[in-house]
């Protein structure tokens, strides 16, 4: 007798259900979910780190210039200084120009020597002087006297204080020795002159 086979109508039913309406397994969703989102980031991660490697190494190149430039701004200050002060240098290093009247030099050191008879060879020298720069201003006399007389106190705003120096010129060439020259009043003669000669800029 043939063998009969049944139809597993209840096994059909089931797999259909199983294609329609079966949910997928819990785990297996999350899983499926979760790959894209792991995907997306790691992506941003690689990204924002290249973007601050990148980042740091512009902030290197940055610092370097500006320690670059700091450092050369400084070099040409210093420099620029220097080229100046180098440059005033040049303009106020100027050679001292030759004294006017070598001659009131020599009266100058022997008004400040300690000996009392310097002192009278310079008011006498300093007398000599006065008479020389009285002939090259045009006036008239042998003597230094006569020609003070012969000068216009208009034009000669130091007249009187010449007459004083030539007074005590003479009164040293009249007395000699026995004339007392303290340094105070030799130094106070030769200033009487100095200020004649410096009118004239004769010194």
């Amino acid at each position: 007798m043939d063998s009969i086979h049944f139809l597993n109508i209840e096994y059909l039913l089931l797999r259909v259900y199983d294609i329609f309406f079966a949910v997928p397994a819990v785990s297996d969703t999350v899983q499926e979910a979760q790959a894209p989102a792991s995907h997306v980031l790691m992506s941003l991660g690689s990204f924002f780190g290249q973007v601050a490697l990148v980042g740091m190494g512009l902030t290197v190149i940055l610092l370097a210039l500006v320690v670059w430039a700091r450092i050369r701004l400084v070099t040409v200050e210093h420099r620029g200084y220097h080229d100046k002060e180098a440059h005033e240098h040049e303009h106020t290093h100027i050679e001292p120009e030759a004294p006017k009247n070598p001659q009131w030099d020599r009266v100058h050191a022997l008004a400040n020597s300690p000996n009392e008879s310097d002192w009278r060879r310079a008011i006498l020298e300093a007398d000599i002087m006065l008479g020389d720069m009285l002939t090259q201003a045009g006036y008239r006399g042998k003597e230094v006297g006569e020609k003070l007389r012969d000068a216009n106190p208009l034009q000669f705003s130091t007249l009187d204080l010449a007459w004083k120096a030539h007074k005590v010129r003479n009164d040293i060439a009249h007395g000699g020795e026995s004339y007392q020259l303290t340094s105070r009043d030799a130094n106070a003669t030769i200033d009487l002159y100095r200020r004649v000669f410096e009118e004239f800029d004769y010194i």
